[in-house]
């Protein structure tokens, strides 16, 4: 969680400090807000009732915020808040909130981190923060990382290139990026819709004077009217957002490994190897059946694998492009065990291939008691097929 280094000046800016014995429930899901809290000492924890069972999202301490979304947002509760242990809070109603956001963007950038954070937890254990949902979220990172911009010390002003054009897209999708689960697709279509309602402008600049390398720059013409419009607009217009925030619960394939540790590549070959259930993946039917239309008719029948060529082999499941003598004689060095961990990491294709390409005997011994299965980048299937792809290349020259 995000630490505000305004723990003082809000103490002396506060009517009072609120003390709380551990237990003692401080806000209820579902209540009207108008203040939010900075824990002075000890801790908080926020939960949910979710199937009649008390879920705590997280554990807050000594200069965290909270209960600032329902203010800014002006939302009711999204969650309950309890003492974990006894606390001292400081109360910081609207206008402290104000007053702290246009005197220092430090404390923007705080919060934006925090609601980022917040957002980034609670996707992770599928709970939703707002009953606006991601698209209301992104709305208020964005409200708030205007803030920032706005706020840019004039000294500071002169380093950001193209300050006076806006806000930058590529600043603010590689910011939002960094520490919240919305993907560059989300961001931009986000930015499109709200751009469309009329709620921002985007400014575009070619570099270079090359249309393909173009910056695209934010501007929002009223800070104070964007949350309150976007919300009324939001409410009355919903299926606008509902559209949104439909397409903002999809990730694509390199989301999915950024989000994993991964690389896009591991997970197209896990698709391919079956390795995700069936219902995870989706097509958008107009856009399917539009694109399916100027493909041969043998095109989903058939599937052909891109061909690699012997320098650019790279893994277990690169074996099928080795000809089947080079690959029946690099084989021949191997023992059993060596042999039955390349075949634990295959896919079907490469499985068979290496079948074919060992003694019968061995074939047999595989396909009748088949080894425990076994990740591709796993270190020991790493060290055996490197072992014979560098054996295929040598006898190849390479």
């Amino acid at each position: 969680m995000a630490r505000s280094p305004l723990t003082s000046m809000t103490t002396k800016t506060s009517p009072t400090i609120k003390n709380y014995h551990k237990g003692k429930i401080i806000f209820h899901e579902g209540q009207e807000s108008n203040v939010a809290y900075m824990i002075k000492s000890g801790s908080v924890n926020v939960f949910k009732n979710i199937d009649n069972k008390k879920t705590v999202l997280m554990t807050l301490n000594r200069g965290d915020i909270f209960g600032e979304m329902s203010l800014l947002a002006h939302e009711k509760r999204s969650a309950s808040a309890e003492a974990a242990s006894y606390c001292e809070l400081v109360p910081l109603t609207k206008e402290i909130m104000n007053r702290l956001l246009e005197a220092s963007p430090v404390t923007v950038r705080k919060i934006v981190e925090l609601l980022a954070a917040r957002v980034l937890r609670v996707d992770t254990e599928a709970v939703t923060v707002d009953e606006g949902g991601p698209f209301l979220s992104l709305a208020t990172i964005l409200d708030l990382a205007y803030k920032d911009y706005a706020y840019t010390p004039r000294d500071k002003k002169r380093e950001i290139e193209n300050y006076d054009m806006g806000l930058s897209v590529k600043s603010f999708t590689e910011t939002v990026k960094s520490f919240a689960v919305f993907s560059a697709i989300e961001i931009d279509s986000f930015l499109q819709t709200i751009f469309k309602l009329r709620l921002i402008d985007i400014k575009s600049k070619s570099k270079c004077h090359k249309i393909a390398f173009t910056e695209k720059y934010i501007n929002i013409p009223d800070c104070k009217e964007f949350m309150p419009s976007l919300r009324r607009l939001y409410s009355e217009v919903k299926e606008i957002g509902a559209e949104v925030e439909y397409r903002m619960n999809f990730m694509t394939f390199s989301d999915l490994a950024v989000r994993t540790g991964s690389r896009p590549e591991v997970i197209y070959n896990k698709v391919m190897k079956e390795d995700f259930p069936e219902n995870l993946f989706f097509f958008n039917r107009a856009k399917a059946l539009k694109w399916s239309q100027d493909k041969e008719p043998d095109f989903f029948k058939k599937f052909k694998r891109p061909k690699k060529a012997l320098s650019e082999i790279e893994n277990v499941n690169d074996l099928i492009f080795i000809d089947n003598p080079t690959l029946q004689q690099a084989l021949k060095s191997f023992d059993y065990h060596r042999i039955s961990i390349l075949y634990s990491a295959a896919d079907e294709q490469n499985k068979a291939k290496i079948l074919y390409n060992i003694n019968k005997k061995q074939a047999s011994v595989l396909q009748s008691e088949p080894p425990p299965v076994r990740n591709v980048n796993d270190l020991d299937v790493l060290e055996c097929s490197d072992e014979v792809i560098d054996l295929s290349k040598k006898m190849k020259g390479l």
